[in-house]
């Protein structure tokens, strides 16, 4: 599988196109670039997927639904993280939860539900490619910000220790920000290294 990243909207959000030959889905389109609108001239959009309700993740999903007839799915408590900041939640086409898997062609994704950074937030994981796209629960060297409502510093640690049980060698592909890999941030992420030693 192919996973092609675009930078777009004012919080340079990291938007991911998942490509097994045409077929593709799109994680986090926060916004569109005109690199993005090219792309996706050429792919066929099956899915539209949510890390979570954020704004800046999430305001080009009602555009592209309706222009490419995408499924869009995401965890259903992000119905409050949209509610919360004022906006009305994207009527869903199919709920993700915790064990989903998302099939793309030939290749598949595993939901992981990591709440913390918001209630419904996700992860995928693409195992055969030991590549995790986490939204803004992990950065390279940081962790998700849980001061937004619904936010949660106690469920956010929960989940960076179920990623700390990844292999060394997965990739990281965050919300914000460049990719990186768990080995790297064992190592020297501040806040993984605190949850390791038992200090959070």
């Amino acid at each position: 599988m192919e996973i092609r990243r675009f930078v777009v909207g004012p919080l340079l959000t990291n938007c991911y196109l998942l490509l097994d030959g045409e077929v593709a889905a799109l994680v986090d389109p926060g916004g569109l670039s005109p690199e993005l609108e090219l792309a996706l001239e050429r792919a066929k959009l099956r899915y539209l997927l949510l890390t979570h309700g954020h704004f800046d993740h999430a305001d080009a999903v009602e555009s592209l639904r309706a222009r490419t007839g995408a499924a869009l799915l995401y965890h259903p408590e992000e119905r409050a993280t949209f509610w919360s900041l004022g906006r009305t939640p994207p009527p869903l086409d199919g709920e993700l939860s915790e064990g989903d898997r998302v099939r793309l062609g030939g290749e598949e994704l595993t939901v992981w539900h990591l709440p913390g950074h918001s209630p419904g937030s996700v992860a995928f994981l693409w195992e055969r490619g030991k590549t995790v796209l986490v939204g803004d629960v992990l950065f390279a060297g940081s962790v998700g910000r849980t001061d937004l409502p619904g936010g949660s510093w106690e469920l956010l640690q929960r989940s960076l220790r179920r990623l700390l049980s990844l292999g060394d060698d997965w990739r990281i592909l965050p919300g914000h920000g460049p990719e990186t890999h768990l080995a790297r941030e064992r190592t020297h992420n501040p806040y993984l290294k605190e949850l390791e030693h038992g200090a959070a």
